[in-house]
């Protein structure tokens, strides 16, 4: 997949995103995050893992304001988004979900633009601003060819992609993404993570992203976040994070960690069974 240059970003700095003693949960489950403090640094890319169940979903849509708290505070540059205007938070986040759901027989350019709908007003209906905003998200993303067709007639990895184009052309000062590389091939979800990278290194956006791949978590991540039983683990730099006794912690899974020969990062080998 071909990249075009990446999209500016609109943030003059980054922005700090952090919850303090939150607790989230759903009526039919009971509190599945507790009392989970995590500050995520600034222009920096962030990993969440831990094995299926354990609320890392759950903790993106609280810090999304997509989940109200059962209790404690998140915190976007300091100020508590629970009393943030809807429109002016949307600007400065934004949350690509796990299963987006899109309109029937919307196309792929149509749901990409509607990323810009948190920066136009009645007055300021869709401008050039915006329609180069969704052209660049489109082009670095690879979608450009795909722009008329149904999104319900791409295939899965194609679908993902239009789906990462939105979260870019909206443009917000943090990213936060559940699994975006699912659906995806190897060499896609090496691809998606790149851009995101590249995305975080030219402008200093803060991008967070579930994964279930811890080699790829620790190859591209600045930081981690280990969550286990609704609760964090541990955090900090992949290569003080993925040790044997933590992954076998969190996830019963005997292992030896090397260092990865291309670039230092660790690599998780499970040790056989048998």
């Amino acid at each position: 997949m071909t990249r075009s240059p990446t999209p500016p970003a609109s943030s003059p700095s980054p922005t700090t995103l952090a919850a303090a003693d939150l607790c989230l949960g759903y009526r039919s489950a009971g509190t599945v995050v507790d009392r989970v403090s995590v500050t995520l640094p600034p222009g920096k890319v962030t990993a969440v893992v831990g094995p299926n169940g354990c609320g890392k979903s759950t903790l993106l849509r609280g810090l999304a304001r997509l989940l109200a708290p059962q209790s404690g505070t998140v915190l976007l540059d300091g100020a508590d988004v629970s009393r943030l205007p809807a429109r002016s938070l949307a600007r400065r986040l934004g949350l690509l979900p796990q299963q987006p759901v899109a309109p029937d027989g919307i196309t792929a350019a149509d749901l990409v633009a509607r990323g810009r709908h948190p920066h136009q007003r009645w007055f300021r209906q869709f401008s050039d601003a915006d329609a180069e905003a969704v052209s660049a998200a489109m082009a670095v993303t690879g979608v450009t060819e795909l722009a008329e067709r149904p999104l319900d007639e791409l295939s899965g990895g194609q679908r993902q992609r239009v789906w990462i184009a939105l979260a870019l052309a909206q443009d917000p000062d943090v990213m936060l993404l559940d699994e975006p590389t699912t659906y995806l091939d190897l060499a896609h979800q090496v691809d998606v993570l790149e851009l995101l990278t590249d995305v975080n290194r030219r402008d200093g956006r803060t991008i967070v992203l579930v994964l279930h791949d811890l080699d790829l978590a620790g190859r591209y991540a600045d930081h981690l976040v280990v969550m286990k039983d609704g609760g964090v683990v541990a955090q900090g730099p992949p290569r003080e994070v993925v040790t044997a006794e933590t992954v076998e912690a969190v996830f019963s899974l005997p292992c030896m960690v090397i260092s990865d020969p291309l670039t230092s990062t660790p690599i998780v080998l499970p040790r056989p069974r048998r």
